[in-house]
């Protein structure tokens, strides 16, 4: 299998479980703290919808960034996110509705993506050293952090009383 199949995979992975991860959890409930200093199921699922941002980036592909002033990160944060407009905070399900909108943009932006284009060498603030700075260990990067919050989203959902996250398609 290609380095380029083995990403898709990964990303058509975290599609499901994001709706998985998020399934049955309410709006009240995913503003919950289980735990302070930890971050809401609602801020995780904005992040997550965030960082997507970068996957379009990638793809060549355009996607808004809706409530770009709740969910990035002093560290990811562009100039554009921190001098965004003040938004409303949108509920957990309109995050998943703008998550599933974008999900088929960007898969297709990232499948039509040459496969010599991974080999591209990125110039990209990145947190992790040593970094393959090519263009697919910079989609493998994001691919780690979609997992890595997906799974911290499952452990405040076990911490809801819910049961824990499926990995079948629903």
């Amino acid at each position: 299998m290609s380095a380029k199949k083995q990403l898709l995979a990964q990303y058509d992975l975290h599609n499901v479980l994001f709706n998985n991860v998020i399934e049955n959890i309410s709006d009240v409930e995913s503003n919950k703290c289980i735990a302070n200093p930890m971050n809401s199921v609602k801020w995780l699922a904005g992040h997550l919808l965030w960082a997507n941002a970068n996957l379009a980036n990638i793809s060549g592909t355009q996607v808004e960034v809706r409530w770009r002033d709740h969910f990035h990160t002093k560290q990811g944060g562009s100039p554009a996110d921190f001098n965004a407009p003040k938004s409303e905070l949108p509920t957990l399900e309109e995050i998943k509705k703008k998550w599933n909108q974008d999900a088929s943009v960007i898969r297709k932006g990232l499948e039509n993506l040459p496969d010599e284009a991974l080999n591209s060498v990125v110039e990209f603030k990145h947190p992790i050293f040593p970094f393959d700075n090519t263009l697919a260990g910079l989609w493998a990067f994001i691919n780690h952090h979609q997992a890595y919050t997906i799974g911290q989203i499952g452990i405040l959902r076990r911490g809801l009383g819910k049961q824990a996250m499926s990995y079948s398609r629903n």
